[in-house]
């Protein structure tokens, strides 16, 4: 991927991950706002509701009007109790006549400085209103007004004052908003590191890709130009016969053979990579499959004079796809034997553990490196350059294997042999 282009990338991924989080902020303070302005007021409102509903507080200013007492040194039959969540000291009861005039007045003493602009309002009776009166300071009031007919009291209306909770509110909105800011200011940083973050996957994926396909392109090159070499040969000899040419031909078809075995495995690799690797999964016997996978390696270890050994510890029945699986046992097989001299050992070894089909394909020969370890799956990987080259092999087999294992939810792992060898370790599950 080219610098331009990764910039470009990495700048969407910021500006993404920027927006994110100024949308998660501006949500989460709105509805931190939202709720505490909900409830902010409803204690007060709680109040004005319990005092509305409140026969003996409402009586006890009604008896401190009628009978004059400003200070309310009279004794009322019965004193009225005082709910819970009331505020007296914020909340005034106002008694109103039929023309619209404060009838309390004495009553309400200094506090009627502050409520004489008030004006009564019938039409939304026995309802939380807000009201603001201006005066020395503007003051807002949340009020609730309900008929009364006792003499000359036509309305009371019950107001209580929440400029202190305003306030409290415009403090605690503007720390929020302020935290917000720090905050998203904060996620910028946050942003440019994640966006760096996110590009190391891609860049990776891209850097993977780019040696596949470099790695592809130079094992297509050399077989093809052999078969170009031969066709080019021929044409250079027309009077020449089939089998005066026939070593030429050969090769020209060992050659196509190997390709198109090339072709399979990179058509193999691209499918699973692309999540198109389909399985066929169904129960079968481990047993029997092993035996017969095995069956034709082990005539090959003894031409070879290779001791070659099947044990099944378990009679077994796994589900999985016979003729991936069939694959995968080829390729270690097939490795197995490259990898062993006349008199070394090739073994396999089948068992359950826990809920898993496990099956040890193991060979006697060189030990591989602890640095051929970390890339003996990888594409077009090889440990012995040479070695492959003489046996034909692309370095394709073993990121197939691994690739099929872990289609079946499986997992394959590379150990030392004790004294001397490779231990390569199937686990597939068994349901």
């Amino acid at each position: 991927m080219n610098k331009k282009l990764s910039n470009k990338q990495r700048g969407i991924f910021f500006w993404m991950n920027v927006s994110a989080f100024a949308v998660i902020f501006i949500l989460l303070g709105i509805i931190i706002l939202q709720v505490l302005n909900q409830n902010a007021y409803r204690e007060t409102d709680q109040t004005l509701k319990d005092m509305s509903k409140n026969p003996e507080m409402i009586q006890q200013e009604v008896y401190r009007y009628q009978q004059g007492d400003v200070e309310f040194t009279g004794i009322l039959p019965k004193e009225p109790p005082r709910s819970p969540s009331s505020n007296r000291f914020n909340t005034q009861i106002i008694l109103w006549s039929g023309d619209g005039e404060i009838l309390n007045k004495e009553a309400l003493g200094g506090r009627y400085s502050e409520l004489k602009t008030l004006r009564l309002k019938t039409d939304e009776l026995e309802t939380i209103q807000t009201i603001s009166l201006q005066g020395d300071e503007k003051l807002i009031f949340h009020s609730l007004t309900k008929t009364y007919q006792d003499g000359d009291i036509a309305y009371v209306q019950i107001v209580s004052n929440v400029n202190q909770i305003q306030h409290s509110l415009r403090n605690f909105r503007s720390i929020v908003i302020g935290c917000m800011i720090i905050f998203w200011l904060l996620s910028i940083g946050v942003s440019y590191w994640l966006s760096a973050i996110s590009m190391k996957p891609i860049l990776k994926a891209w850097q993977k890709q780019q040696e596949f396909v470099e790695n592809a392109s130079h094992e297509l090159r050399t077989p093809l130009t052999i078969i170009q070499n031969r066709l080019e040969g021929l044409f250079r000899k027309p009077n020449q016969t089939i089998i005066e040419e026939s070593e030429s031909i050969a090769q020209a078809l060992n050659e196509t053979r190997r390709l198109t075995g090339l072709t399979a495995d990179l058509l193999t690799i691209a499918r699973s990579d692309a999540n198109q690797l389909t399985l066929d999964k169904e129960p079968r016997d481990t047993k029997g499959f092993l035996t017969t996978v095995t069956a034709p390696f082990r005539e090959m270890a003894e031409i070879e004079g290779k001791d070659f050994r099947l044990t099944v510890a378990n009679d077994l029945q796994a589900s999985f796809d016979q003729q991936k699986l069939h694959q995968v046992f080829v390729i270690l097989l097939d490795n197995a034997l490259k990898y062993t001299q006349k008199g070394e050992a090739i073994l396999v070894h089948s068992m359950k553990t826990h809920k898993m089909w496990e099956v040890h394909v193991i060979n006697t020969g060189p030990t591989i490196s602890q640095d051929g370890k970390k890339h003996l799956f990888e594409r077009f990987y090889r440990e012995d350059q040479s070695r492959s080259k003489e046996t034909g092999g692309y370095g394709l087999g073993l990121a197939i294997a691994k690739q099929i294992v872990e289609e079946h939810q499986g997992q394959i792992i590379l150990q030392d042999y004790s004294p001397r060898g490779a231990d390569f370790c199937v686990k597939i599950p068994l349901k």
